[in-house]
């Protein structure tokens, strides 16, 4: 270890004082800088992000409805009209429209089983048109069942059983009520007389055995006794409300009696088919015989579309 000297001890230590002393007095003696303190600047908020409004969503579409409708066959031109006018209509209220039908109106096993295959296809609503009263009631059950709303479209009568929201249709007994009082007029005016007093022939071509038959045939014979009860019905068969039957039906009754005045179809399609057969016969519609038929169709190629064959619905 280095040894110093008292002596050099002492001179650092007045040095030290010296030093110390002088500064003192001398404030303008240059001093050793001191450090600067930094002013922290208060940090500036972070101001939240701008992020532009959500854009409204569009709400999902909720699912179309989904509607079934079942005429009893496509075999008529009434019924073909009814499902031009439900789909135009269905497609105006954004409705899923699901229309089947049998191949035949007599085939009511099949119209059951077309109710019973929409039904599995999920169906939530469903129109009806049955020709079978039994028919009917089966199909209405299986809707109720599975708890999807059943309608029954041209048709008021209720049916026996099971539950049907709404019955949609015309006065059918009603309207062939009317169509008599015309027939008589018609008659009436081939014999130069009136409806109270004339005579003369009429021959009812029915359609399938059903409540529609049923009342279109009373309903057409109670105004015949009412209008002209002179006339007389001289025969009645089915013509299975189709146009060629109808045509083969005439034939065969004119071949029987050739003074027939009148055929009366419980549709305009069995009206048109003894038009038809008439003309064949190379007789003159309007003059030596009449057509007439309660659908009130749109008139149609044939004698109809001239207007020969009368037409008219009940109301």
């Amino acid at each position: 270890m280095r040894k110093y000297s008292l002596w050099t001890l002492a001179m650092v230590g007045i040095i030290l004082i010296t030093g110390r002393v002088w500064r003192r007095g001398n404030p303008g003696a240059p001093r050793q800088p001191r450090r600067r303190r930094r002013l922290r600047r208060p940090r500036r908020r972070r101001q939240p992000r701008r992020t532009e409004a959500p854009k409204p969503t569009e709400a999902p579409k909720a699912a179309e409805p989904y509607v079934g409708f079942v005429p009893p066959a496509l075999t008529s031109p009434f019924h073909v009209a009814m499902v031009d006018g439900a789909t135009a209509r269905s497609k105006e209220l954004g409705y899923k429209l699901d229309v089947q039908a049998p191949a035949s109106e007599g085939d009511f096993q099949a119209f059951v089983t077309t109710v019973q295959q929409l039904l599995e296809k999920g169906v939530q609503v469903m129109s009806i048109n049955p020709i079978g009263t039994d028919s009917a009631v089966t199909a209405v059950k299986a809707a109720n069942e599975k708890g999807v709303p059943i309608l029954a479209h041209n048709f008021i009568t209720p049916f026996s059983e099971g539950k049907v929201e709404s019955y949609i249709g015309y006065d059918q007994w009603g309207g062939a009520e009317k169509l008599a009082k015309t027939t008589c007029e018609l008659i009436a005016k081939k014999y130069n007389t009136t409806s109270e007093m004339t005579k003369g022939k009429v021959f009812i071509l029915l359609g399938i055995d059903s409540i529609f038959s049923h009342r279109r045939t009373g309903g057409f014979k109670a105004g015949l006794e009412k209008y002209c009860p002179n006339v007389v019905v001289v025969g009645e068969q089915t013509a299975e409300w189709l146009r060629t039957k109808g045509s083969e039906v005439a034939t065969i009754a004119w071949q029987k009696d050739p003074d027939i005045d009148v055929f009366y179809g419980n549709s305009d399609e069995m009206a048109i088919g003894a038009a038809l057969a008439g003309e064949q016969l190379g007789k003159t519609i309007n003059k030596d015989f009449f057509a007439v038929g309660i659908d009130g169709n749109q008139p149609d190629p044939g004698p109809a579309r001239t207007g020969q064959v009368q037409r008219h619905a009940g109301r």
